[in-house]
């Protein structure tokens, strides 16, 4: 038997608001160029990888260029980000007592999890042939 869940309110939440906050900060530190991390899969093959352009699309979003973060990196922006905000949103739940998991239990974690495996790949293989192209990143 499960014991009871323990309902906390908002304003006690201690580890999201910590890990949102340092998650903003490192964006806008690599978004502004302040702190710049090489790929070192390409620097090591010379393709990109499923995250290469993500630093440079950040920073066009905080220049307010949808377009151009789009080009730079369209997996971090539709994919990446609606990801780290509904695991944060879902992460506060769980810290406030609201739910009993952050990550969906059983077959559905299971299949969560797969479906972002294979979608981070097909965008791999996508932006390596030439119908990507558009979608290619330039630099590292």
């Amino acid at each position: 038997m499960t014991p009871p869940q323990v309902i906390r309110p908002w304003h006690a939440l201690r580890v999201t608001p910590g890990l949102a906050g340092g998650g903003l900060l490192i964006a806008v530190a690599l978004g502004t160029g302040v702190v710049a991390i090489p790929c070192w899969f390409r620097a090591l093959t010379g393709i990109d990888c499923p995250f290469c352009g993500g630093s440079r699309a950040i920073g066009d979003l905080l220049r307010g260029d949808l377009v151009a973060a789009v080009g730079h990196n369209a997996f971090a922006i539709a994919v990446l980000m609606p990801l780290a905000a509904a695991v944060l949103f879902a992460l506060a739940r769980w810290e406030a007592g609201r739910a009993r998991r952050w990550w969906p239990a059983g077959r559905t974690g299971h299949a969560a999890l797969i479906t972002l495996v294979v979608v981070t790949v097909a965008w791999w293989v996508f932006r390596g042939v030439p119908a990507g192209e558009w979608f290619r990143s330039t630099g590292s």
